[in-house]
């Protein structure tokens, strides 16, 4: 198991909408390298959840419960809003996208928002569209018009 700021370590930067994703990445690679829930408390240092019920008692199972209930609405996992598919278009729009790389970059970070919020009702697939149009720099949408 990559030791804590491993860069091959699972790492949780404290936002709530990340910690569902990094304790199911931490539970796969515990897993790959057949830990035990003793092993697993051991692993999580962050300074103020070693204070948490089932982290004395290298109980995985509860530790993981008191994290998760540490950040409110975590349990949910991600949550998106309009705004942050606005903000990706944006940046997008302004960085000028002139590459493959840079196109698949867009759609990488533009998927995940425009999926949530077509998958919770907050845009329809035709908006999705509309969006992600408006995302891609003048030239590319005359390009692809062509």
């Amino acid at each position: 198991m990559p030791g804590p700021g491993s860069s091959k370590a699972p790492s949780f930067s404290g936002e709530m909408s990340e910690l569902l994703e990094f304790l199911e990445l931490f539970k796969d690679l515990a897993a790959s390298c057949g830990l035990t829930d003793v092993d697993k408390c051991k692993m999580i240092t962050k300074r103020f959840w070693v204070t948490l019920m089932g982290y004395e008692s290298r109980d995985f199972g509860v530790f993981k419960t008191n994290i998760v209930g540490q950040y409110p609405g975590a349990a949910k996992g991600a949550r998106y809003t309009i705004r942050d598919l606005e903000r990706v278009i944006l940046n997008t729009v302004e960085s000028d996208v002139s590459t493959e790389m840079e196109l698949v970059q867009y759609y990488r970070q533009f998927c995940p928002i425009a999926v949530w919020l077509v998958a919770n009702s907050k845009i329809s697939e035709r908006k999705r569209d509309h969006y992600f149009w408006q995302g891609l720099p003048h030239s590319a949408r005359l390009a692809i018009a062509q």
